[in-house]
């Protein structure tokens, strides 16, 4: 009878292991971004955009929504997987667009070779492109969510991102305006626990 116990614990104890070692770590937490601003030509123009521009992205996921806010505490965007809702800042005013919506039209993505290290952790390059311009992310599989709450999410395609990505989110971004080039490179990546409620529009607009 003791020989079967231990037996049976063993067991247990050894599928606990291999559960653990499967299960995914994911991300839940406040990741803040840095911008700096380039001209064609290379050149830092942070200082002369800094004015009509954002520094800084504060950027909070849980495993089922997101909210950006820029470095004066203002609201600049907002995902809700249960509404499918995605809010962005115009101005003064918070618009409102299904997640649903397909924006943009086309979507190429191509890996690119070479790593980079962030933080202490090493990310992978992927271009991405479309009919309204290119964006290179650089991601890290240590810092992760679970894609499946965000699979509706095509505005902006995200859910096809988090697709290629298996759910790593960009700890650096590198966007090609016409006029000018925005990098956004992650300084601090903190895991916290955040409810479902802070993610609600009013409550997320209170600084």
């Amino acid at each position: 009878m003791k020989r079967a116990f231990a037996t049976n614990v063993g067991y247990a104890v050894v599928l606990l292991c291999i559960f653990a070692s499967c299960s995914p770590n994911y991300f839940e937490g406040k990741i803040l971004y840095r911008y700096q601003y380039k001209d064609k030509e290379g050149n830092d123009i942070t200082d002369k955009i800094r004015i009509d521009q954002d520094l800084e992205q504060h950027y909070f996921i849980n495993p089922l929504n997101y909210k950006s806010k820029n470095e004066k505490g203002q609201l600049t965007q907002l995902y809700n997987s249960a509404t499918n809702k995605y809010y962005y800042n115009v101005g003064l005013e918070l618009e409102e667009v299904s997640g649903a919506k397909e924006f943009p039209k086309t979507f190429k993505s191509t890996k690119l070779p070479g790593k980079l290290t962030i933080l202490d952790r090493s990310c992978q390059a992927l271009l991405v492109t479309s009919e309204v311009g290119s964006t290179t992310y650089f991601y890290s599989k240590k810092v992760k969510v679970n894609p499946a709450p965000f699979s509706k999410h095509r505005f902006g395609n995200w859910n096809s991102y988090l697709s290629i990505t298996k759910g790593a989110l960009p700890l650096k971004f590198v966007v090609a305006f016409d006029r000018y080039t925005l990098i956004a490179t992650a300084v601090e990546v903190t895991p916290m626990r955040l409810s479902d409620s802070s993610f609600e529009v009013k409550r997320a607009l209170e600084k």
